[in-house]
């Protein structure tokens, strides 16, 4: 099937909806793509708006509106929400079962601007659910002649006991996902798909989410969505040659589902490779692999620049982290909390805000063995400028080892610790002291150098507290290291 570029209409998108509760087991392979040699098939889960009231000076009203509209945009920008409720109602509704979530830290949506109309300022919206009102604030003496769009479709493909299809060269823009569900824009759900070059930009919740084993997601990107670039989860699958950077526009939690690629529910992914990924400048970890996750391979990946960890291997088992590349990260560059047999070799960390390479014990390992982060190996790899440690692993031993690494430090020598420091196991400033108290890295050294101007932790917040919701391209990506920034779209891979 092949789709043509034309008007974006709601029949556009609808053409691109599967509902299939069974599918043959040999089915032969369905391939929804753009026509060969033309432009790239637009579909938009927005309707233009039109029929706007003056209600005010640059304050105007759209009548009759039943949608929970989560993005508005005019001439091709977002406008900042205010209000607004997401994933069944959270955090007006209720008995909402998200209520609770990480309530200590501003909940599972902190960046949320609460309020009504009064609250609205120059290039916001408010959705007035109860009285079916959509209002925007911004500074034009009218709207005549300007493009406004509101989000109005939950999804944008969305599919279910599927089997061997593919979806290729096609770009979707603008969703109303966390209206009604905690899922992607593409949401899909079977097995043998394989998702080809795909441009996912400026959707409301995740760009795409898919669940089943043997699926392929390359050559694609997902980037500026307003929680998280890419979930996936299921067996013997590839992530590979993707973009997924400055995500999490919408300021949900880190702590809970945010940044550019995250691997959790129903086992997260078992068997499976993530390589030659960029995850660059999102507003939580660039990839994240959260519960019982096991036996993966991650390598050749960029992780740079993003407001939490570079790569994070939570609570899981044998992963294989070889050859990233984790600079400028605002926490650590890679973080195994609670995660066992797992290597890390050959990766370059550099530059990050907290320690460049930790594995710690969480203490979740009283409730599931299999939690002990026992047996890990950390080899091989260049770590220069951590903000605090360079390496942290675990005090109790517990089988893991460190050595043959390359620190380099500009000034003060690399420390190191067993835990995180504390009176019984302080950090060890210099390589000779880790060496003398822990027995490990009796094979690795240290050289002083001087550290590239520009190789700094990088926060989201650098480019100013609305750049990546008023213009994430421009602010976002100037703002990175020359040698950093990447071309427009990864390039086709072989």
């Amino acid at each position: 099937m092949c789709l043509r570029p034309r008007q974006r209409s709601r029949s556009t998108s609808q053409a691109l909806s599967f509902i299939f509760r069974s599918w043959p087991a040999h089915a032969p392979r369905t391939v929804i793509q753009s026509a060969p040699g033309g432009q790239e098939a637009l579909i938009k889960g927005s309707d233009v708006v039109t029929g706007w009231k003056k209600a005010g000076p640059g304050l105007f009203v759209k009548d009759a509106w039943s949608v929970r509209s989560e993005q508005v945009f005019v001439d091709g920008k977002p406008l900042a929400q205010i209000g607004g409720t997401v994933f069944g109602g959270y955090p007006d509704k209720p008995g909402n079962p998200l209520a609770k979530v990480l309530a200590s830290t501003g909940g599972i949506w902190p960046g949320r601007k609460a309020g009504g109309l009064d609250r609205m300022t120059p290039g916001s919206f408010y959705c007035d659910a109860s009285a079916q009102r959509l209002y925007v604030k911004i500074a034009l003496p009218t709207l005549e002649g300007h493009l406004v769009e509101a989000s109005v479709r939950p999804y944008l493909v969305f599919g279910r006991g599927l089997r061997n299809v593919t979806l290729r060269r096609l770009r979707f823009r603008h969703a109303n996902t966390t209206a009604v569900a905690q899922a992607g824009a593409v949401t899909l759900l079977g097995s043998g798909l394989r998702l080809e070059q795909l441009d996912i930009q400026e959707v409301d919740g995740a760009g795409m989410d898919v669940t089943g084993d043997d699926v392929v997601i390359r050559d694609s990107r997902a980037d500026y969505c307003g929680q998280v670039g890419i979930k996936l989860r299921g067996r013997r699958n590839r992530l590979v040659g993707n973009e997924m950077s400055f995500n999490n526009t919408r300021g949900f939690n880190k702590w809970w589902e945010a940044g550019g690629a995250k691997f959790v529910g129903d086992g997260g992914l078992q068997d499976s490779e993530v390589s030659d990924n960029v995850a660059v400048g999102n507003h939580g970890d660039g990839i994240w692999f959260d519960w019982m996750n096991d036996h993966n391979l991650v390598h050749r990946n960029l992780a740079a620049f993003n407001d939490g960890f570079g790569i994070h291997y939570e609570a899981s088992q044998r992963g294989y982290f070889y050859d990233n590349t984790v600079v400028g990260n605002h926490q650590r560059g890679i973080y195994l909390m609670d995660a066992a047999r797992s290597v890390v070799a050959h990766n370059m960390v550099a530059g990050n805000g907290m320690e460049g390479i930790a594995i710690v014990q969480d203490g979740r390992a009283a409730k599931k063995d299999v939690l002990v982060p026992r047996d890990n190996a950390v080899f091989g790899n260049v770590v220069a400028g951590s903000g605090k440690a360079a390496i942290v692993l675990p005090a109790a031993g517990l089988g893991n080892a460190s050595d043959y690494n390359l620190f380099v430090s500009d000034g003060a020598p690399p420390r190191f610790s067993l835990g995180w420091g504390s009176r019984e196991s302080p950090v060890r400033q210099g390589l000779a002291a880790w060496q003398r108290a822990s027995r490990q890295d009796l094979h690795s050294w240290n050289e002083k150098r001087a550290r590239p101007a520009d190789l700094r932790p990088w926060s989201a917040r650098d480019a100013g507290a609305d750049a990546l919701i008023a213009r994430p391209g421009a602010a976002a990506r100037e703002s990175l290291p020359a040698a950093l920034r990447k071309p427009a779209r990864p390039g086709p891979r072989s």
